[in-house]
């Protein structure tokens, strides 16, 4: 069965030739054997077969680029943000902290002066130990001349 009288000539949407005919193969003054035959259109060459302009997917190029140059500005801004309050939250942190520690080195001071004083010593150790100030001085002879003597 040759091409001709196939069902790809039909695909092809080709003339099929009946099987009983004499000379299955073309007329000789048509088209040479081997070589396919072409139709030439005039007009615009490749880019009347697109289905789309290029100007169109030149605009859907530039506005898939703006988009994105969009969206990473957007995510630009959005890091700054969080970065800028972290860095706001952080720095009340640390204020609120100094503020403490003010605080407590003052109530330190008061501490050290009310409990540091000559007179509440005195007073403490009069009253609770039962200790009397000293009038006379003592006086220690270190010497090593005691009634002891080292063997």
């Amino acid at each position: 069965m040759g091409y001709y009288t196939s069902n790809a000539a039909y695909a092809y949407d080709m003339q099929a030739q009946p099987q009983f005919e004499q000379d299955p193969r073309p007329q000789r003054g048509s088209a040479p054997e081997g070589r396919p035959r072409f139709d030439v259109y005039t007009g615009e060459g490749l880019e009347a077969n697109q289905a789309v302009s290029p100007v169109f997917t030149h605009v859907v190029k530039v506005f898939c680029v703006l988009m994105v140059l969009f969206c990473a500005l957007g995510g630009v801004r959005v890091a700054l943000a969080s970065l800028t309050a972290s860095s706001l939250d952080a720095n009340a942190r640390l204020s609120s902290k100094l503020e403490d520690a003010r605080q407590q080195s003052s109530t330190l001071e008061v501490m050290k002066a009310v409990y540091g004083s000559d007179t509440r010593i005195r007073d403490l150790a009069t009253a609770t130990f039962g200790m009397v100030p000293c009038n006379e001085g003592v006086d220690l002879d270190l010497s090593g001349s005691s009634g002891h003597s080292p063997e």
